[in-house]
């Protein structure tokens, strides 16, 4: 494991680069010239490389100290940033939620779970990472997530628990003019001359249809893969294809007669819920959290 520099030895080099004076960084950092000269030396030795290059009594940085530096600045503006949100935190007694969300529920289901949880837990911040499932699995093996609300994957359930909250059916969608509205096709090589428009490439949804389209018989020429819900709809739209989505995700639009739905039959399913650690035990900022999500959720799929 690579041994990283020390906070105080990124202190002193940005002091020295912002001074260009060893004697003007030991006053601002209120230690001797000689503890910043040792500073120095012992962060040279760590990267192997020399940093600073000494003229008179002033010092310019060398090509390794320029990028060295552009990284230390950077590393320090993110421990700074999280000290102080860590302050403001134990200062007004809140506490944190790390959620990780795929797409679809981040834009349809979160915004309004959001406004319920901070209706009555005004005290809790809730910081969201968006998206696609494998990813958000990743971050919570990280540490970097508590929850992670997704599609249901059994290679992901070896190591994370996954509570299902609802499912939903998939289904074609078309322009009011496409040659579907007067009569669906029956069969496979009809279907084949299709273009179909669908979600991602290498996501648990492409994943599902593939399989399910095959397994009845729907052969596939290449796949529009688009990464929102919105930009499938919007493309429908236009008539350049047919969308595979799911109807709760485009509600508003089949009710106002802007899209036409066509069912997929069986219609592929998918489960969704949330992933956890598995030694992890909830709090009850969690157990609140999941609550009034599961409701949206429900809200959302019915």
């Amino acid at each position: 494991m690579t041994q990283l520099p020390e906070i105080r030895q990124l202190r002193v080099f940005i002091a020295l680069e912002d001074t260009r004076s060893f004697t003007a960084a030991a006053n601002i950092l209120n230690i001797t010239q000689s503890a910043v000269s040792h500073s120095l030396k012992s962060l040279e030795t760590l990267l192997g490389c020399q940093l600073l290059e000494r003229l008179g009594k002033k010092c310019i940085l060398t090509p390794h100290g320029e990028v060295f530096l552009f990284h230390a600045k950077k590393a320090m503006q993110q421990l700074e940033g999280a000290a102080s949100k860590i302050s403001t935190l134990n200062e007004w007694g809140y506490s944190s939620l790390k959620v990780g969300v795929s797409n679809s529920l981040c834009q349809y289901v979160m915004p309004k779970t959001l406004a319920d949880f901070y209706a009555k837990e005004n005290r809790c911040e809730v910081f969201i990472t968006v998206g696609d499932t494998a990813d958000l699995i990743k971050r919570l093996d990280d540490g970097e997530l508590d929850l992670a609300f997704g599609l249901y994957s059994k290679s992901h359930t070896a190591m994370h628990p996954f509570v299902k909250l609802g499912e939903d059916k998939l289904c074609f969608i078309t322009a009011p003019g496409h040659s579907w509205c007067d009569k669906k096709p029956e069969y496979s090589e009809e279907f084949a001359k299709e273009r179909f428009i669908s979600y991602g490439n290498d996501t648990i949804t492409s994943s599902i249809l593939t399989s399910h389209l095959s397994g009845i018989g729907i052969k596939q020429r290449a796949t529009l893969s688009m990464s929102s819900m919105e930009s499938i709809k919007e493309m429908v739209a236009l008539n350049l294809g047919v969308g595979i989505i799911a109807e709760w995700i485009a509600r508003r639009e089949l009710s106002s007669g802007d899209l036409i739905k066509h069912d997929i039959t069986p219609a592929p399913i998918r489960e969704w819920g949330y992933y956890i650690g598995r030694s992890k035990s909830l709090s009850l900022v969690e157990e609140n959290f999941l609550k009034m999500f599961s409701d949206r959720l429900e809200s959302s799929l019915s």
